[in-house]
């Protein structure tokens, strides 16, 4: 740039002009100790107070901010009247001149940038600070690669009040801002905004980046800002298909027209940030970064491969196995391949087991059905045949499945009850099933040469045992045994001594009351529900003698 500049601005000797505008100038400068470059930038107005208070104010809040991801503040000073900040030079591009060149990013490459970004200004928010002008012109990327956030002239800061009592110096109800790339609310009220107006402003970059326009026009209008504050846009994927699912949902949130409807924090967005870019060589996407900033025509980035993919793509072949196993194995349990495919070799087995129903609730003996191949010899067990039994219709699965299930109903004046065992596919052929109830065992041959075989089982059906009844008396104070003590039952409605009852109507499967008496002591009395398989039941009373 062919412009005049002085040699010297205070102790920092000049280089020449970065650029100029109406109310400043960028030089290049050394600085004298550091011997570095560095970037002057001379405020040229000097009869404008608020302007002169709000670069005195970015001044002091770059000053406070010491990131990697900023660009840092050497010095800020007045010389002759003009007011002067000593930056450091981001010897590169910036990020608008980048999507000018390349026209649009690599979604991988503009994840990374957006990631730093989003560091510089999660470091931002936390010292209360909302940089309120978010833009790829303000994103400078080095000639290394480096991404630092820059030009906070227009931040609002939380701690503004302990900057030598200075005021707010935005008015309310003025819009500040790039208007491409402000949120709703900040059109109404710059003062207003908060660090989700930041959030939405690196979405509108992000969609940038990734499809080379912007989701809303540029222009300030009534129109324009209708169409912003209903949220409505083209889906990147409508202009390029390749631009992830991820990507788009990470913009759509960030965008929201609503700042409650937003994400609410800048670190849930480098959380999506950092799950897309664990899958990917950020070392490599850097050095792309970095030639893209270096070359001075557009330049071809290579395709980009996820470092990782080998390992996703076999981690998918084997859930798809797995997967297909699973439903395969579902198949054959359930019995679908039996019904269809091997429906000509294979019998449908089902066992109706009868016997009486507990009185006592999930006190039913347990059941069992074995079965056997009948060559009259050895009797091999057939592998995985073994069966329990249950009440059909009881299963959780099968109340959620419940077409086909016939469940069964629970009749308390019924004696007996229907058990069932889990579908059973046999290879057509002879067999013998052993069930074991309890204490007792059943042993049945059936031929399984039809498609469904249905083996009826009611050996238990209405069984009874004897009940055997002991009383123990116990003296309630002394506990010794009362010898002398009586035992009487409730039988047909009438007190009976319990000897004087033939055994073989005293059974199972029954309310028994018994009354336990002794002279001289207070009866006691029990009434105890007997199920139909407790064929021996003891009594110990503790009595009380009369008062």
């Amino acid at each position: 740039m062919s412009v005049e500049f002085p040699p010297m601005i205070g102790k920092y000797k000049i280089l020449g002009v970065i650029a100029k505008g109406g109310m400043g100038i960028v030089y290049k400068a050394i600085h004298p100790s550091l011997k570095r470059y560095v970037v002057i930038k001379k405020m040229t107005e000097r009869n404008r107070s608020g302007s002169g208070e709000r670069f005195k104010k970015e001044a002091q809040i770059l000053l406070d901010l010491q990131s990697p991801y900023i660009v840092h503040l050497f010095d800020y000073f007045t010389d002759q009247g003009y007011r002067y900040m000593v930056e450091e030079l981001v010897d590169g591009s910036a990020v608008d001149a980048i999507i000018e060149k390349q026209k649009k990013l690599p979604c991988p490459v503009a994840m990374l940038i957006l990631q730093d970004a989003c560091y510089a200004l999660k470091y931002a928010h936390s010292k209360g600070i909302v940089h309120r002008d978010i833009k790829p012109g303000n994103i400078l990327i080095s000639r290394r690669g480096e991404v630092k956030l820059a030009d906070f002239g227009i931040a609002s800061d939380a701690r503004s009040s302990t900057y030598d009592g200075s005021k707010n110096l935005t008015m309310s109800g003025v819009a500040l801002g790039t208007p491409a790339y402000m949120p709703p609310e900040q059109f109404e009220d710059s003062t207003r905004v908060d660090n989700r107006a930041d959030i939405y402003a690196l979405g509108i970059m992000l969609y940038e980046m990734v499809t080379g326009t912007k989701p809303y026009p540029g222009s300030l209008s009534i129109e324009n800002l209708k169409t912003i504050k209903k949220g409505k846009y083209t889906n990147p994927r409508k202009l390029d298909k390749t631009i992830p699912r991820t990507i788009c949902k990470l913009i759509d949130k960030m965008i929201k027209p609503k700042a409650k409807r937003r994400y609410q924090n800048i670190g849930c967005v480098i959380k999506v940030i950092k799950k897309y870019l664990k899958h990917y060589d950020t070392h490599e996407l850097r050095v792309q970064v970095a030639k893209t900033v270096i070359a001075s025509k557009k330049y071809e980035i290579p395709a980009i491969v996820q470092k990782d993919k080998k390992k996703i793509i076999v981690r998918r072949i084997v859930a798809g196995v797995v997967l297909a196993g699973l439903v395969l194995f579902g198949l054959w349990e359930s019995g679908a391949v039996h019904k269809t495919l091997l429906r000509k070799w294979y019998s449908e087995v089902s066992i109706n087991l009868e016997m009486p129903h507990s009185l006592s609730k999930n006190l039913d003996l347990p059941a069992r059905a074995f079965f056997y191949k009948n060559d009259n010899d050895k009797l091999p067990e057939v592998s995985r045949s073994y069966r329990n039994f249950y009440v059909r219709g009881s299963r959780f699965y099968e109340n959620i499945f419940s077409f086909g299930t016939k469940k069964e109903v629970s009749r308390p004046a019924a004696k007996n009850k229907t058990y069932n065992i889990r579908h059973l596919y046999l290879k057509k052929g002879e067999y013998r099933v052993k069930i074991v109830v309890g204490p007792y065992v059943w042993w049945k041959s059936f031929s399984a040469v039809q498609n469904k075989t249905e083996i009826k089982c009611d050996f238990l059906k209405n069984k009874t045992r004897k009940l055997n009844i002991k009383a123990l008396a116990y003296d309630y104070e002394t506990q010794k045994n009362i010898s002398e003590a009586r035992v009487s039952v409730l039988f047909n409605n009438n007190w009976v001594d319990i000897n004087a009852i033939d055994p073989e109507k005293i059974e199972t499967g029954a309310v028994w009351k018994i009354k336990v008496s002794a002279d001289g002591y207070n009866d006691e009395l029990f009434s105890l529900l007997i199920d139909w398989f407790q064929d021996d039941l003891t009594v110990s009373a503790l009595l009380k003698k009369n008062k």
